[in-house]
């Protein structure tokens, strides 16, 4: 998920990602590219909010058309119902503030699961604790306690995505919370 929009971020609060950005190394890729590709994911990401709102009106951008048939392949198969979608939760405590994409209804599950879109085809370390930060944020936030967590890896090519899911969530809310610690120490 692309949380690097400043829009409702209060101040002297970290995003998750910005917390996470240390311990995820984009070394020898040109910035260009990398540049290019935030801002397809952003945009992808934009159009599966719409898909899961059934307001998708408009043309998906050629670059952004694999990734999206993907995702809706995903939830049109998976998908029962969407509690959230694209919601900025922030925890007072800690000072962080992190966008997530998704919390949904798989089909047959009793439970919710928050779902992270990913279009990077290469899965990273930072995934898996971003998703426990989401996952902290909305129990501490909303008394909501998730119990699947889950990174979709969406199909640059247009096939069925790759799903990702975490299991050790104390674990991991441990060691982001730790990163918190760290990040607010140096800074």
């Amino acid at each position: 998920m692309n949380d690097n929009s400043d829009e409702n971020i209060p101040p002297g609060y970290a995003r998750v990602t910005e917390v996470l950005k240390p311990y995820t190394s984009f070394d020898g890729i040109d910035p260009a590219v990398l540049a290019k590709a935030a801002d397809r994911g952003t945009r992808v990401h934009k159009y599966c909010e719409l898909y899961t709102q059934n307001l998708l009106i408009e043309k998906v951008a050629d670059d952004c058309r694999p990734y999206v048939t993907s995702f809706i392949q995903w939830f049109d198969a998976m998908v029962e119902e969407v509690w959230v979608s694209e919601m900025r939760l922030s925890c007072s405590k800690y000072l962080i503030t992190g966008k997530l994409d998704m919390v949904v209804t798989i089909k047959g599950d009793k439970t919710e699961t928050l779902v992270d879109l990913k279009t990077p085809q290469q899965a990273s370390l930072s995934w898996q604790l971003q998703t426990a930060a989401y996952r902290y944020l909305m129990r501490t936030s909303q008394g909501i306690d998730i119990s699947r967590r889950v990174c979709l890896v969406l199909d640059r090519e247009g096939k069925l995505p790759k799903l990702i899911e975490y299991t050790a969530h104390e674990a991991d809310e441990r060691l982001f919370l730790s990163a918190v610690e760290l990040f607010h120490f140096f800074k």
